[in-house]
């Protein structure tokens, strides 16, 4: 019986009230939007979808609290930062994205201490050079560090959807990255 301590764990009374809740709903609808964006093959379908996570997740992180409003703001800005994508890649407004992040990051930060809250910040601060200044292998490879990052921060602030979406990108990178190098 003690080997199957893990399954009343899983479906204890606090696990329950602390995971199915309206903000880990949300995010797990972002998660669902964000699988069927990576299944697009138009890029401005996949940029509009994409958006449109930013936008759910924003929501999702708002509703998870304090702890979680640097991720809010910075889907916020990602919500511009991946339509300027799209039509440029010029450096000034990359930096532009990158400077209005950090800022904004630190006007929201509970505890600029802790190392940890640092992560979603610097993730996304390598999505954004990647996506503005790279391209197929080096693009996903730096994504795909930025993942890394958001899923160790998604866990700490016990963010379902995050973590799904974080997890889901990783495999998928991967196997793009994998798929890149043979050619």
């Amino acid at each position: 019986m003690d080997n199957l301590n893990f399954i009343y764990y899983l479906f204890n009374d606090d696990v329950i009230q602390k995971y199915l809740t309206v903000p880990q709903m949300i995010g797990i609808l972002g998660y669902l939007v964000g699988v069927s964006a990576f299944l697009q093959r138009k890029d401005n379908v996949f940029r509009w979808q994409l958006t449109i996570v930013n936008v759910i997740m924003t929501i999702h992180f708002y509703l998870l609290g304090p702890q979680s409003y640097p991720a809010a703001i910075l889907n916020i800005v990602n919500i511009f930062r991946n339509l300027a994508s799209a039509y440029t890649k010029n450096i000034i407004v990359m930096l532009f994205f990158i400077a209005l992040m950090w800022i904004f990051y630190f006007l929201t930060t509970p505890d600029w201490t802790q190392f940890i809250h640092y992560f979603s910040v610097i993730g996304t601060t390598l999505v954004t050079f990647a996506l503005f200044r790279l391209e197929q292998r080096q693009m996903r490879l730096l994504i795909l560090c930025s993942s890394a990052l958001w899923i160790i921060y998604s866990l700490w602030i016990g963010s379902l959807g995050s973590l799904a979406i974080e997890v889901t990108f990783a495999i998928i990178n991967i196997i793009t990255i994998v798929k890149l190098s043979k050619n």
